[in-house]
């Protein structure tokens, strides 16, 4: 899905994007929206499948017919999202927090710093452990942390085990978070492996990576990342 631009594409698969961007479509009534042939479609669902970004599921056959659902890919929807022009309105933050000393702190150092380059988050979500969020829950009100949307719980353990319930479930969990909005992933909690493998699955959709750092002031820096390369502290928001 790298480098796919408008320019890509008919303006028929555009219409069609459009379109599954708002809702899933019956393929016959898909043509129907369209006004075109059943071959002009199938043409056109074809290369947008070929490019990852539909999908085309058989949900009943009648003799040699089938009734097709189609409905975009929801990891692709970021992408579809730039093919149509649409602006970024909302953000889900993707962070996660662990036990050790004030790592509990996180979410909020991260969210601080992203609201004061007007990022746009409107979500929150967790990857946590948990002891994490107990110990968390423990200074919620003295230190007034901000409240999490959303936690996906696992045991540490989990972090660092590649065959673990953790890694058989996070793609799933991504995509879940970009059928409603945009995601930005901070790479900074828990594990070594859980950071590569959300950095992993970053480049697989093209979503953008933070990363949060220590100046030689002992200061937080938020270090923004695209394509496994580190671009530098993270700009204003535009």
């Amino acid at each position: 899905m790298y480098g796919l631009i408008k320019n890509n594409f008919s303006e028929n698969q555009i219409q069609i994007l459009k379109l599954l961007f708002e809702k899933d479509y019956l393929q016959n009534n898909l043509q129907d929206a369209l006004n075109t042939t059943g071959a002009n479609l199938h043409y056109h669902l074809t290369r947008l499948k070929g490019y990852n970004l539909i999908r085309k599921e058989t949900i009943q056959k009648i003799g040699n017919a089938r009734v097709n659902k189609v409905s975009i890919n929801p990891s692709a929807r970021q992408c579809i999202r730039q093919i149509l022009g649409f602006e970024v309105k909302d953000y889900t933050l993707v962070t996660g927090f662990g036990a050790l000393k004030e790592g509990y702190q996180l979410p909020d150092r991260v969210f601080k710093i992203l609201k004061e380059k007007n990022y746009p988050i409107s979500r929150v979500v967790c990857f946590s452990s948990p002891d994490a969020i107990k110990k968390r829950e423990e200074h919620q009100k003295e230190e007034n942390l901000m409240e999490i949307d959303d936690f996906f719980e696992f045991s540490y353990e989990d972090y660092r085990n590649v065959k673990s319930e953790f890694f058989q479930k996070v793609e799933k969990i991504l995509s879940e978070e970009m059928k409603t909005a945009d995601i930005i992933i901070d790479l900074t909690p828990l594990s070594k492996l859980f950071s590569l493998k959300m950095l992993e699955l970053a480049n697989k959709y093209s979503l953008p990576c933070i990363y949060l750092g220590i100046t030689e002031k002992g200061d937080n820096e938020l270090l923004s990342l695209t394509n496994m390369r580190i671009e530098g502290i993270i700009q204003q928001f535009k």
